[in-house]
């Protein structure tokens, strides 16, 4: 397989972390990521008559690591995604690099090592890649991502909404994701669902295990109680009891690490009817969708009804629907409330993915949890970063 990975750069605010909480600052600064593949999706939005051209493109990317902690003790790949809209696409151009500019150490200023093919998208993201002595800019990656680009910009009339985020075989690691996809194990029409949370959110309170606990109500629709298990929960916007809250777990739940559970309902007869139920855990209220530094979001708090809500999006095909993880409390919805941060993107099953995939019921794993003596004194005993 050719490769078909490139260099993507970002523009964005530059942001800290003051006590746990993300506050956005003034500055900004380009960010460069490689290894990346490319995507484009039609969003709802737009085939609903919005009057602006746009379009979404999905960046993906990854990083091999070596996870030696003792529930996973194994190589991995951490994958990234971000998706944003555009509506406008500059001309392909040669950059050469200015050496003279290199003290200056701006990020705004192409510095090298060698000149590169580029092209804008809107006011702050690009693509690129390395512009290699004898090969001709109309064979490289850059110029068919470029033209695939322009033409669905401008023949919208053309497309329709799809739900599913297609995956080409552009890179080693998309090559294993379909590998495992078109497997036989993966194909016993089992629904496990594709999870996105933001990377920054993952220093503490990713996700370890993801547990789908699957029903067959009749021929057509099967019912997936899907259970969560984060390493942690650490709160944001109420830092200061991050503390306190660490150790009521302890004592309600005899653990520290967050649990959270929802259900997918699939119709394979009729697709609309396809739901989310996300009880007491929807990070959308009144319409408002609540990002990653809330930490106290419970909504559809209902006890006794099931609120639907339809699937937005779908990876590779109807068997996987796609969760948003958007706050520090872990409430999630079907659409992304952190547009600006890269995900991570969890496929549970993947031989390389960082989470674990089983089928334990709510129920169990709650029972599973057996209080250890020395669990509280050791909470305690830990100090909050």
């Amino acid at each position: 397989m050719v490769s078909e990975e490139i260099w993507f750069s970002q523009r964005e605010r530059i942001y800290s972390i003051v006590k746990g909480k993300i506050e956005w600052t003034d500055q900004k600064k380009i960010w460069n990521w490689d290894r990346c593949t490319v995507s484009l999706v039609r969003t709802p939005a737009y085939m609903e008559g919005s009057s602006a051209k746009k379009l979404r493109i999905v960046v993906r990317s990854n990083s091999n690591q070596n996870q030696t902690s003792i529930k996973v003790n194994r190589p991995m790949n951490l994958r990234f995604m971000l998706g944003f809209d555009i509506e406008k696409v500059g001309e392909i151009k040669c950059e050469k690099p200015d050496p003279e500019m290199h003290s200056k150490r701006s990020s705004e200023i192409w510095t090298g090592p060698k000149e590169r093919w580029i092209f804008q998208l809107d006011e702050d993201y690009w693509i690129w890649c390395w512009k290699e002595d004898g090969v001709e800019l109309s064979s490289t990656n850059i110029y068919r991502i470029h033209q695939d680009i322009c033409h669905h910009l401008s023949n919208p009339g053309t497309d329709s909404f799809d739900q599913i985020f297609r995956l080409e075989e552009k890179s080693t690691s998309d090559g294993i994701v379909l590998s495992h996809l078109r497997s036989a194990d993966a194909k016993k029409e089992s629904i496990v669902p594709v999870i996105y949370q933001p990377a920054v959110d993952g220093l503490k309170n990713f996700v370890r295990e993801v547990h789908c606990n699957q029903k067959e109500i009749d021929d057509d629709i099967s019912e997936v109680e899907v259970t969560l298990v984060f390493n942690d929960e650490e709160l944001r916007d109420n830092s200061i009891l991050d503390d306190t809250y660490r150790r009521l777990r302890a004592i309600r739940y005899n653990r520290t690490s967050d649990v959270e559970t929802f259900k997918i309902r699939i119709n394979r007869k009729d697709r609309s009817k396809s739901c989310f139920i996300f009880k007491n855990i929807y990070s959308i209220i009144d319409g408002k969708r609540y990002g990653l530094n809330q930490d106290s979001i419970h909504g559809d708090p209902d006890p006794d009804n099931d609120i639907e809500h339809e699937i937005a999006y779908y990876f590779v095909d109807y068997n996987h629907p796609i969760v948003f993880i958007n706050t520090s409390n872990h409430a999630m919805a079907e659409h992304d409330a952190n547009r600006d941060l890269w995900k991570w993107e969890y496929l549970p099953g993947v031989m390389d993915s960082p989470v674990s995939l089983g089928s334990k019921s709510r129920e169990k794993i709650d029972k599973e949890y057996i209080e250890v003596p020395h669990l509280l004194k050791e909470v305690k005993k830990t100090k909050h970063i």
